[in-house]
Order: C-alpha cells, then structure tokens, then sequence
C-alpha cells in the first residue's frame, strides 16, 4: 500500500487552531497517548484541525493558499451539481470535475484522498487507546468514531459510483482498526455498513458524554451531530433503511430548538455566515477563527462565491444558475422581489463603481446560446433600438410591450421573450432554438427577465452573467470568510421529508416538513404545498417537491448532486456555463471521480474507476 498516504504514523505534525496547540494522534504512539491523560484531548481536537489546515504536501516546506481539505471537498462536491455554472477556465482545479471531464493528479483531488485518510488514522489512534470512563473519555471516544465515518462517507461519495448502483460496486480503501495490512478496495455495501456502524458508536458513547462546546457553541462534534449525518446516510442506502431515518429524524426534531421551526427573517439569514457557531440553526460546524486560522481571502471557498469593492481579493467565479434563480422567484412581492427570504440574504448583484450609468427602471433579457464554444452554452444580452443595423444606436435595457412581452435584437435579428404561464408561475421563453438542442423546453429558448446595468461594468463576465452569492460571507468583516456548516437543522427536516416521501404512504406528512422549511423562510400560505396543489405546480410527485425544496435550502452547500443520483434521476445540466450542454444520469461512469494519480501508482493492483 501507499505508505505516504496509509503509513502515516511515522509523520511528526503540529498544528495550530483554535488559539491552542494540538497535536494529531498520528505525531504520538498509542502508549504516548495511552499513558498522558490530557492526550486524547490533544489528539481529538487535532483531528479538527485536520479538516481545516493547510499541511505541507508533496515536499512542500509549507501549506499552500487554498490546500486544505473542506475546501477541496465542498469544491468536488457542489461543483458538479447544476446550482452553480462557471464562466471558463481557472487557476483552480475544480474545472475538470465541473466538466465531468475528470483528472486523477489534481491537488483536489490527491489532497483531500490524503488527508482524509490521515483523519481516519487519527481516529483509529485515539480509538484503540480511548477507555470510555467518564464523561469526557466517553465524549473523545464518540467524537473519534464520528470522524472515521465522515471521512470515509466523504470518500465514498466521491471515489465510488452511488450506493443505489450496486453494494458490490467498488468502494474506498476501508481503514477500521490498526490493521493496515489490506490494500484493496472495499465494496460499496461493505463502505456504507461500516460508516453506519461507526456512527452507531459514536451516537452511543456521546449519549453518555457532554458537548464540549457548551450550549452556544456548535463547533464540537455532539450525539446530534452524529445523529443527524446518519440521517443522511441511510438516505443514500436506497430504501431500505428509510424507516431507520424517519425515526432518528422524529428523535430529533422533537428536542430541536423552537427557534429552528420559527420564520427565518432576512436579517438573520443574512447573519448565519457571520456566527455559524453560534447559531441554534447549526448542529455541527468547522469553526474557524480570524485570524489565526483565515486563509488567504483569494483561497477561502466564499472567494469562489463573492468579491466586492471594498474587498477584492476574492475571485466571484462560480455564480448562481438562472434555473435557481427561477425557482426562488415563482413568489414575487409587488415591487418584483422575490418572496423567499433565503434568495433575498444570498443572492447578489455584483459590485459597480460609481461611474457606472444604470438605465433605471429597465430590464435586460438574458438567454442561453450556443455560439462558437464547443459543447458549452453562453450568454446573451437582448437589446432595443431604432435601427438593429447599427449597434452605436442600439439602448441597453428594454421595457415589456402591452401584452408583457420584450421586444429585443439579438444579432440584429428581432425576437420576443413571450410572457408564458407554466403550472401557475409566469416565465418566458423565446420561439426560437438558440441552444440547439431540440429536446430543451420543446426546441423553445428560455429567457430570464433580469435588471439592468451597463454590460461594459463587467455585469456579465465575457459571456456569462454574475450573480454572486454571500452564504459564506462576512465572519469577522471578512467578505470571504466563514466557518463552514457541517450539518444543521434545515436539513433534518428535509432528511425526514425525503424519507417519508419515498416510504410510501406519507406522502401528506413530507409536504408539512416541506412547508414548515417554506414558512421559516418567510413564504405566505399560497406558497404552500397540498396534495390538491402539487401536480398544478408541475410535480408529478411529492418526491419531486421535496428534492426541489432541498435544492433551494441548501444551495451552494455541496449535496445537490447527490439528492438526484440517490434518488435514480438526471441530473439536467442544460444551463449557461462553460461545461457540456448535457443530461447526465444516474448510473453514468464518470460520476465516479478518479483516485489520486498517487495511490494508484504506489499499489499494485490498486482499481482506478473506469469512467467509460
């Protein structure tokens, strides 16, 4: 086996978070840690550290700007749902994952396979010595077994096709115990059984230990915490544990915060990212603190999300996909915003320097085009003017016709984005094919209604519209900055819908989970779903309103891609964005990403995931 990235006890590391040392378990000997009390303290905490540093990779003298572990995973995760689109090629090496065009020696990719199997060594360490005595020893051992299992989940996930393929698929390298001996890979079942039992472990020593954050403070692992990754886990088990999630979710709905079943304003929405830890909203988080641990602004993963004037080091490459945007929007206010507290806190124009001239009172017409860019789709701008023949005369911007419709030019070609009621929300569309493919909304055009800034700003990046998003924005003033949420409430909830939308038989049941996470996020009654209303709204089940509900609520937080391959549908990829015009399904072979380049190398006879 690789001894670089299974044989890691022979490295020496000392990390620095939370404005105290700790030290990994794999820099001390079980008998070290065994024969100091205060160890397993020391050792477990640094397991925290791990998910959050920047390590010295690959003979590096030190941690690279942007290398460490949580940011690679949310990259390889959220990337590849169709929440976000990108408008072309980066520094970063998400692109190819983005594309599903997959690489197998990106720092992506080689970092987080390594340290995500340093974190399992870690925790087997603590392990093998913890004795469960007291509150504490209990608490250190239950925290430990929770991370075994979240660093294999996370592996599996990602390295391996999705449960719902096959148990006997190809999994990860299982590492439970000292045992190193083993170099093959696990079986998908095999992985997902021992994360279950792991978490079972965890749940019952935590049971009988104490949060060591305290009341107000999420970034300690808790009973909970475990609880709730199990939810999600068994959600991944095709169906046959969907009961064993119901009840953990009944369990912990019942104890939840009563702040956590209450409308979520947009001002404490738009706070979350400032205070994560704090928040009654989080079960688990990776706390970081300003500014010992705050990476370069330019290398946080809001960087990805957001820049602004006053802070320009971040990079605003990944925007919001116009298919969400409408999602939020089918509720509007009288004055066109949207209805929805959540869009109202993230979604964000970018910023403009004052010499910038809006045309007030206009919109633009934005739509997909395929135009000269291989398999992608970008976007286009439509346009007013006397003479479509002279592009110095044509206005930016356009007001609706008497009918509400928008007359524009595009390549001097006159086109309207007709006002179309769709299952009871109005949208528009244009009687044209620009993205060619026919199957896409019959061969018609989708065209989103936008407000208006001069192009020459920079509102469109090239051929991209931005729209940036503050969801991990603001912690300690930083624009970049937050500690990023784990698990928290709003996904049990949604954990239980899903669940009992799938069982059968509980079909009324997932709609009331559905609309009490509506009406937190300030939605009026009409918003909410019925068995009477759903199929009006273009659903042809309650699964379908519960994944559509998931995909609003925990947009930008990396589980998109993996609500639809669970649950057996398409992931429809047909948006503006420098990947693939495409539909990708379920059982597709590149969904699986390719393991580090490294591990394959060191090991004879070691798999590598076949994405043909």
């Amino acid at each position: 086996m690789n001894k670089k990235i299974f044989a890691l006890g022979i490295s020496l590391l000392a990390l620095v978070s939370c404005e105290m040392d700790f030290y990994p378990s794999d820099s001390m000997t079980s008998a070290q840690i065994k024969d100091n009390p205060n160890s397993a303290v020391l050792t477990t905490d640094g397991i925290y550290s791990l998910f959050k540093d920047n390590l010295p990779y690959k003979g590096e003298s030190g941690g690279r700007d942007g290398n460490y572990y949580i940011r690679h995973i949310h990259q390889l995760s959220e990337t590849r749902g169709d929440n976000v689109t990108i408008s072309g090629n980066s520094e970063d090496p998400f692109t190819q994952p983005y594309q599903y065009k997959d690489v197998s020696d990106t720092k992506n990719k080689t970092y987080s396979w390594w340290i995500a199997y340093k974190i399992i060594y870690a925790a087997n360490s603590n392990i093998d010595v913890i004795e469960p005595k007291d509150a504490l020893t209990n608490q250190l051992l239950g925290e430990n077994y929770f991370f075994r299992a979240i660093a294999h989940f996370h592996m599996v996930t990602l390295y391996a096709m999705p449960y719902v393929c096959g148990r006997d698929n190809p999994g990860v390298v299982l590492r439970i115990g000292m045992d190193y001996s083993k170099t093959e890979r696990a079986t998908v079942g095999e992985c997902y059984d021992a994360i279950v039992a792991d978490l079972k472990e965890a749940i019952k020593y935590m049971e009988k230990g104490k949060n060591r954050g305290g009341a107000n403070d999420a970034s300690y692992v808790t009973a909970n915490a475990a609880k709730a990754l199990l939810s999600r886990v068994y959600l991944f088990m095709g169906d046959e544990h969907l009961q064993d999630c119901i009840d953990l979710c009944d369990e912990l709905i019942k104890a939840a915060p009563a702040t956590v079943k209450s409308v979520y304003s947009v001002e404490t929405l738009a706070a979350y990212p400032t205070a994560t830890w704090s928040s009654p909203e989080t079960i688990w988080c990776l706390r970081f603190t300003y500014p010992s641990d705050h990476q370069a602004p330019s290398a946080t993963i809001g960087a990805m999300y957001n820049v602004t004037e006053e802070s320009t080091n971040g990079w605003g490459e990944w925007y919001w996909n116009d298919e969400l945007i409408e999602l939020f929007n089918r509720y509007k206010n009288d004055d066109g915003t949207t209805k929805d507290n959540r869009f109202a806190a993230y979604f964000t124009y970018p910023w403009f320097p004052d010499t910038v001239v809006k045309n007030e009172g206009k919109k633009m017409v934005c739509f997909p085009v395929k135009e000269g860019k291989g398999d992608f789709c970008v976007t286009r701008a439509g346009t007013v003017g006397p003479d479509p023949k002279n592009e110095a005369d044509m206005a930016t911007g356009l007001l609706p016709n008497a009918d509400g419709n928008y007359e524009f030019y595009y390549n001097k070609t006159k086109y309207t984005a007709v006002k179309t009621e769709v299952n009871g929300f109005t949208r528009y569309f244009i009687n044209a094919n620009l993205t060619g493919d026919p199957t896409f909304f019959d061969g018609k055009t989708p065209a989103y209604i936008r407000e208006d800034v001069d192009e020459v700003a920079g509102w469109r990046n090239g051929d991209y519209v931005r729209y940036y998003n503050t969801k991990w924005s603001g912690q300690d003033g930083q624009v970049t900055m937050t500690s990023p949420v784990m698990l928290r409430w709003g996904e049990v909830f949604l954990n239980r819908a899903e669940a009992l939308a799938r069982i059968g038989g509980k079909d009324t049941e997932a709609l009331e989970d559905v609309n009490q996470i509506r009406r937190r996020a300030g939605l009026p009654e009409e918003a909410m779903f019925k068995m009477t209303n759903y199929k009006e709204r273009g659903y042809e089940s309650v699964l379908d309103v519960v994944l559509d509900e998931r995909r609003m609520e925990l947009c930008f937080e990396g589980q998109r891609v993996f609500d639809v391959f669970r649950n057996k549908k398409a992931l429809d990829r047909r948006y503006v964005g420098y990947h693939p015009f495409e539909v990708i399904n379920y059982d597709d072979p590149r969904i699986a990403l390719l393991i580090s380049n490294d591990e394959i190398l060191a090991t004879d006879g070691f798999e590598q995931n076949n994405q043909k």
